[in-house]
Order: C-alpha cells, then structure tokens, then sequence
C-alpha cells in the first residue's frame, strides 16, 4: 500500500514537471550581430505543437534623426544631387520547425523580412526631399538551438545559416538614390539598391518564458 502511495505521489510530480516545462511555451531573443551594429530591435517566439513548432516575430529599429545629420552640407555632391539617411526600421515574421520537438535543437526556418528606410536628397540651395523605400528579403536557414545547463534551462542560444533574396530600389522619379565612390570624383555615384541572393547567417541570445 505504501509503495502505491508512493508510485502515485512520484508520478503526480513527474506530471507536475511535464505541465510546468509545457507552460514555456514564450521566448523573448535578440541578435548579437545586429546589437553590434546599433540596431534596436526585439524578437518575440510562441512555441505550438507540444515544441515541434514556433512562430515568430521581431521588429526593429535604427536611429532616426530630425534631419539628414549624415549628409554634411559640406558634403560631396553626386550628379547635382546631395544624399543622406535619417533611419530604419523593420518587422520580420518567422516560421519554425524543430527536427525532434521539444522546442530545441536542429530546426529549420523560413524568414520574410521588411525594412523601411528613410533617405532623401536635395540639389544646391534648395530643400531636402524625404523617401521611403522598402526592402523585401524572404530567406530560409537552418539552425540549432542550445540550452545551457544554466538559469534551469531558460537561456538559449541559437546559431543558424541559409540564404535569402533581397530586392529594394531606392528612388525618387528619376532620381535614385547614390553613394560616392570614388572621393577624388564626385560623380562616380554607385548606385544603392539590391536585387540579388545571398548568404543569411545569424547568432540570437534569449530565455523561454
């Protein structure tokens, strides 16, 4: 009788334990390579499917300034024009599955981020004309998240690589946005703006919740 009591109280407690780990299911990240470059920004995770699934969303932001600050009015001119940048901000939506449940380990993830700069540009005495331009980059990885033996598990790293395509084209009419490229000559604008693939890698630190 009294090893039924017992059985009955252990298995109550490992019941216990499987709820509590189940109620996890919240995870609050940010990325130490984009932290690095200044960029603010918060990415929220919500874990379905008893861990097999989690999807995301983060969104960011990039010092904006009153005024085209960047753009030295003693600057270079490009074709007549003057450019500058006041910030960026951005959301990503993000769709995860995890190779063996348990919100953990090998997973793989598709990514769509949007990101909208501000810009602008003015000819010599006149007033500086703002734009927006959006960015569009879809991207799929795969990754692997780590829990430290620490903090009872709530800390995780993640670690992941894929590649994404960009697309964004930054004009105004018949004026496109340019960055100078060569310093000894004010005309040799390169032009800003992407329409290519590439490599998207990444290194998130957060905790579950």
């Amino acid at each position: 009788s009294l090893s039924l009591v017992s059985s009955s109280y252990s298995k109550q407690q490992d019941s216990s334990m499987v709820n509590e780990e189940q109620l996890k299911k919240n995870t609050l990240s940010v990325s130490a390579l984009w932290g690095a470059f200044g960029l603010i920004h918060a990415n929220y995770g919500r874990v379905i499917d008893d861990g097999k699934k989690e999807y995301q969303i983060m969104f960011a932001t990039s010092g904006y300034e009153d005024d085209f600050s960047e753009a030295q009015e003693d600057g270079e001119y490009i074709d007549g024009y003057l450019f500058g940048i006041k910030g960026a901000s951005g959301i990503k939506g993000s769709y995860r599955k995890y190779r063996n449940g348990d919100a953990k380990g090998l997973f793989y993830q598709a990514n769509l981020r949007l990101l909208n700069y501000s810009w602008g540009y003015k000819m010599d005495g006149q007033d500086w004309t703002d734009v927006n331009t959006f960015v569009y980059n879809p991207s799929l990885v795969l990754g692997y998240k780590y829990h430290p033996p620490i903090l009872k598990k709530r800390l995780f790293i993640e670690l992941f690589a894929g590649a994404g395509y960009s697309y964004d084209d930054p004009k105004d009419g018949d004026v496109k946005l340019k960055f100078l490229d060569d310093e000894d000559d004010p005309t040799s604008g390169e032009e800003a703006g992407s329409n290519d693939f590439g490599p998207d890698f990444n290194v998130y630190i957060g905790f579950t919740f």
